[in-house]
């Protein structure tokens, strides 16, 4: 049995198009993580990418799954973005990279943002604390971005973790 991480099958069109998958998704999370935005241009280009990575994977490709789960994403994130339970970047993070995922894979990547979500929720809550706070400032002498109390927590991170760990069951690359 091949590990679930072996790409080799892939061939050189498969190997670039997770190439551009995975970098996008690490630029969109570190780009979180540093200045809580998600570049337009970045989750615009990773959308963009993947009629352009399907084609060349060499895999079949059921377009209406993909464009079906990028949609319902996108119209259910709007609508949590209306509530302001969501930033606008994470809204174009999550539906760009639901287009790659696909229906079929569609609900495993939501429970994995949920849980990765949850477990990063609670490290910025913990990290919010003085004393924590006091220890982080007497080591590195500085907070990162989330840590402050009234900003929002940088949900594109967990988007992209999850996406990632996402990868070896992705359609286009199985």
């Amino acid at each position: 049995m091949d590990h679930p991480w072996a790409f080799a099958h892939l061939g050189l069109g498969g190997e670039a198009a997770l190439a551009v998958y995975v970098i996008a998704l690490v630029m969109a999370g570190v780009s979180d993580f540093r200045t809580l935005r998600i570049p337009n241009w970045l989750t615009g280009a990773l959308a963009l990418a993947f009629p352009i990575a399907a084609l060349v994977s060499g895999q079949p490709v059921d377009w209406l799954s993909h464009v079906g789960a990028g949609a319902a994403v996108f119209a259910v994130a709007a609508v949590l973005f209306a509530l302001r339970l969501m930033g606008g970047g994470d809204v174009k993070l999550l539906a760009a990279t639901a287009l790659w995922v696909g229906l079929g894979q569609l609900l495993p990547f939501l429970v994995l943002v949920a849980l990765v979500g949850g477990v990063f929720a609670l490290v910025c809550v913990m990290l919010r604390h003085p004393f924590v706070q006091t220890a982080i400032l007497a080591t590195l002498r500085r907070l990162p971005v989330f840590a402050h109390k009234n900003l929002p927590i940088p949900y594109g991170i967990p988007i992209a973790v999850a996406g990632v760990l996402m990868a070896p069951m992705l359609p286009i690359f199985s």
